[in-house]
C-alpha cells in the first residue's frame, strides 16, 4: 500500500511539474453554444456534476489596470481551456497579453493547455491611458472537462501603490440573486450585470430592501446580447443607507449573472451573487 501511495504521489507531482501554456486561438469561434454541454465524455463515470461556471463578469485594462486570469484544471489529465474576451457593448475585445509577441499582436480568443491538477495564468498588457471594461467567457471543448479559476484585477497608482480585487469564475445562469449594499456614506457600490447570451436580450427587475427587509425602491434594466452594464447603487437608490439588492429575471434569456463591486479608501471588495440553490439531480439508479 505504501508503494502504491508513493507511486501515485509521484505521478501527481510529475503531472504538476509540466508547465501550462497559453496562446492566441487561431479560430474566432465562440464557445457560447449550449448544445451537448453536459453529456458524459468517453471513459467517464456515468454521473458527473455538470461544469456550469464559465463567466468572469468584470475586468479592467489600461496602463494602470491589468487583469490576470488563473485557470485551474480539476481533471487528472491535461485539458484545454478556451477563453473569449468581450467589451461592454458585446463586441469582441482584442487585447495584448503577456504571451503576445508585440503590442500589435492582439487577440480576443485564447487557448490554454493545462496539465492535470495544475493552474495556468496569463495577464493583460496595455499602455492606454483610458481604461477598457470587459468580461470573459471560458470553457473547455468538450464542456465536460472540469476546471475553475479566478480573475485578479490590479490597479497601480501613480505613487506605485497597488490595490486589487478578485472575482471567481461564475455560472452562465444566475436568474435570481442578491448582493449586499453596505454603508453608502463610506463608499460606492456598483452592481455589475452581464448577459452572456450570443443572440437574446434579457430584462431584469432590481429590488432594493433596507436593513429591516422593507422595500426601498425598484427598477428594471434590459441587457442586450453579450452586453455588460454597471449600475451605481448609491445613485440609483439615493435614500438607501445599507441593505440588500435583489435581481430577478423577468423575460428573455436566463444566461445572465453579476456581482457587486464596492470601492472606498481601503480598496475594493467584490460581493459575488447569493443564489437560492436547487438540489442536485439524483444519480442514475442501477
Amino acid at each position: 500500500m505504501k508503494t502504491l501511495s508513493t507511486l501515485y504521489l509521484m505521478a501527481i507531482l510529475a503531472a504538476a511539474s509540466l508547465e501550462a501554456a497559453t496562446v492566441s486561438r487561431s479560430t474566432a469561434r465562440s464557445l457560447r453554444t449550449r448544445a451537448a454541454a453536459h453529456k458524459p465524455g468517453a471513459n467517464r463515470q456515468l454521473f458527473v456534476a455538470p461544469n456550469i461556471d464559465h463567466v468572469f463578469p468584470y475586468f479592467l485594462v489600461s496602463n494602470t489596470w491589468n487583469t490576470t486570469l488563473y485557470l485551474t484544471n480539476l481533471e487528472d489529465r491535461e485539458i484545454k481551456v478556451y477563453c473569449e474576451f468581450v467589451n461592454a457593448n458585446g463586441e469582441e475585445l482584442p487585447l495584448q497579453f503577456d504571451f503576445s509577441a508585440n503590442a500589435e499582436d492582439r487577440t480576443a480568443y485564447t487557448e490554454s493547455i493545462i496539465p492535470a491538477f495544475a493552474t495556468g495564468s496569463f495577464y493583460t498588457v496595455s499602455t492606454a491611458a483610458t481604461s477598457t471594461t470587459g468580461w470573459a467567457y471560458c470553457a473547455t471543448d468538450p464542456k465536460t472537462d472540469r476546471f475553475s479559476g479566478y480573475a485578479v484585477v490590479k490597479n497601480t497608482a501613480s505613487n506605485g501603490a497597488l490595490r486589487e480585487f478578485i472575482t471567481n469564475l461564475q455560472p452562465d445562469e444566475e436568474p435570481i440573486f442578491s448582493v449586499p449594499f453596505t454603508d453608502a456614506a463610506a463608499g460606492r457600490t456598483a452592481l455589475v450585470l452581464v448577459n452572456n447570451s450570443l443572440d437574446e436580450e434579457s430584462t431584469l427587475a432590481i429590488f432594493a430592501l433596507d436593513s429591516d427587509g422593507k422595500p426601498a425602491g425598484n427598477g428594471t434594466i434590459t441587457l442586450k446580447p453579450s452586453n455588460l452594464r454597471t449600475l451605481v447603487l448609491n445613485e440609483a437608490f439615493k435614500d438607501l443607507k445599507s441593505g440588500t439588492i435583489r435581481v430577478v429575471h423577468v423575460e428573455g434569456t436566463k444566461y445572465v449573472g453579476g456581482m457587486a463591486l464596492r470601492t472606498n479608501t481601503s480598496g475594493y471588495t467584490v460581493f459575488t451573487p447569493l443564489t437560492p440553490k436547487e438540489a442536485p439531480p439524483a444519480p442514475p439508479q442501477e
